[in-house]
């Protein structure tokens, strides 16, 4: 009995030996795991740290830069206001000067329309005058010897005779006219202006003598002829045709801005005539 507890006690301590040995090598097992994981969570959080001071610095290299970049949007905005107040400025100054240009444009345009009809004249005088240079002499009037000291021009019809013969060849010139011999109706006309200065014909003489040269071709008489026409009767109803005239007789011989004058000056004084209809024809045509 004695022998049986001394071995059951021996069995009890090989195995609580045994015991304590795995115990032993468990918590050795243990204690070598622990700081492995300890130390991987360490590098982890070194690792965080430092991606965390380098996001860190980062924010405020880009906040440095945001700073900077929002200083430049300021000084930016001030010189574009600047630069707008300066555009405005020019922008006002052009209009302005543009003004400006637009009425010495048409000044000068009018000025050159008076300098060709006196070039014009100079020609048309320089052809009519003689090889010698000198006027000819005057020719007596056809309708009889002038008295002395009277004027050298014809004497004006003194009875209804004399208008009833000017009514007669005022209508044959005419009649030539609308025949299309204008050279033949322009020297009638032209006598006829000579022989009845006082006759009721005498206007609508003059104004189909210019269209006559108008009509032949002859544009810087028929200019002048039909300038003189609209100064003498400015209220005879030819005169708006008269003044289309001579703009298409510019536009044959001249820069079309001289004739652009003359077709405005229709369309603004003679609305609603043909020659006012004609002429917004030409301004369209001429894209005035």
């Amino acid at each position: 009995m004695y022998f049986q507890t001394k071995n059951f006690r021996r069995k009890l301590t090989v195995l609580f030996s045994i015991l304590t040995l795995l115990m032993g090598l468990a918590l050795s097992g243990c204690a070598t795991m622990e700081p492995e994981s300890i130390y991987n969570l360490k590098h982890q959080v070194r690792q965080l740290n430092k991606n965390t001071a380098e996001l860190s610095k980062t924010n405020v290299l880009l906040e440095k830069k945001l700073s900077e970049l929002q200083v430049n949007l300021a000084n930016q905005g001030i010189e574009m206001s600047s630069l707008e107040s300066e555009i405005s400025g020019l922008s006002g100054k052009y209009e302005t000067e543009s003004h400006k240009l637009k009425e010495f444009e048409i000044k000068f345009r009018q000025y050159r329309l008076i300098v060709n009809r006196q070039l014009i004249k100079i020609l048309s005088n320089s052809h009519a005058m003689p090889q010698g240079g000198l006027s000819s002499p005057a020719q007596p009037s056809s309708a009889g010897p002038s008295q002395t000291g009277a004027s050298s021009s014809p004497v004006p019809p003194q009875n209804g005779v004399k208008e009833v013969t000017a009514s007669g060849e005022f209508k044959g010139a005419l009649d030539l006219f609308k025949k299309g011999k204008y050279p033949e109706a322009a020297a009638k006309l032209k006598e006829f202006l000579k022989k009845y200065p006082g006759s009721k014909y005498i206007p609508d003489a003059s104004f189909y003598e210019g269209y006559s040269y108008f009509k032949n071709g002859e544009y810087p008489k028929s200019i002048l002829e039909l300038h003189k026409f609209t100064e003498l009767y400015p209220k005879n109803p030819n005169v708006p045709m008269a003044v289309y005239l001579q703009g298409l007789g510019f536009l044959k011989i001249s820069d079309p801005s001289d004739a652009s004058i003359l077709f405005r000056q229709v369309t603004s004084r003679y609305p609603g005539t043909r020659a006012s209809k004609l002429s917004e024809g030409q301004l369209h045509a001429l894209h005035y």
